[in-house]
């Protein structure tokens, strides 16, 4: 199971908002105010802490805190598998 508080406190490292202040349901773009760049760290963050790969494709599945943890909790998985025709998580 994915550790929320990792996940709050690895978005709070490329945010302005403490991890306190991240809720599951926070906006990246609207509540966190996340950009291309603030986007593209905190994929970078999350490989190296998860030891996962996430495909710059798979960005426009993150919308909200939950969505990332979602994610994550299926891409670390032991039987995580990878769709063949888009490399979703399936």
């Amino acid at each position: 199971m994915i550790n929320i508080d990792k996940v709050k406190e690895l978005l709070a490292a490329s945010c302005p908002y403490e991890p306190d202040e991240i809720s599951l349901g926070s906006d990246l773009v609207a509540d966190l105010e996340f950009d291309s760049f603030c986007m593209m760290d905190m994929l970078l963050a999350f490989e190296k802490e998860f030891g996962i790969s996430i495909p710059d494709r798979d960005l426009r599945l993150f919308v909200t805190v939950s969505d990332i943890a979602d994610y994550l909790e299926k891409k670390t998985a032991p039987d995580a598998m990878l769709s063949v025709d888009n490399g979703s998580v399936v």
